[in-house]
């Protein structure tokens, strides 16, 4: 499994289909906190790809969606689950904090 790219409400709405948990993560590419956070990504989906779908905008390219979820500062994501959405998560974050917050 690897983490897909959305830029439309559309696409985003398409990937949310899912029995697993959805994070959603809005950055860009002048952040470097945002590189830094797509590589703890990469490991997450790399150990729970069965249990975590990982979902990225990019808030340059897609900044409806981004305005949509209330993102003031990047890297932030957002993650649903059974189509609950709950509180962001800010900044950059490590691994295993982040296995902690999401629960895996």
């Amino acid at each position: 499994m690897t983490i897909a790219h959305v830029t439309t409400k559309q696409e985003l709405g398409e990937h949310l289909k899912t029995e697993k948990m959805v994070l959603i993560n809005f950055w860009a590419e002048w952040c470097s906190p945002c590189k830094m956070f797509e590589r703890v990504l990469n490991q997450l989906i790399e150990e729970c790809s069965d249990k975590v779908k990982i979902l990225r905008v990019n808030v340059d390219k897609s900044p409806e969606l981004a305005a949509e979820y209330q993102v003031l500062g990047i890297p932030h994501s957002r993650l649903i689950i059974h189509n609950k959405l709950h509180e962001p998560i800010v900044g950059y974050i490590p691994f295993e904090n982040l296995k902690q917050i999401i629960g895996v």
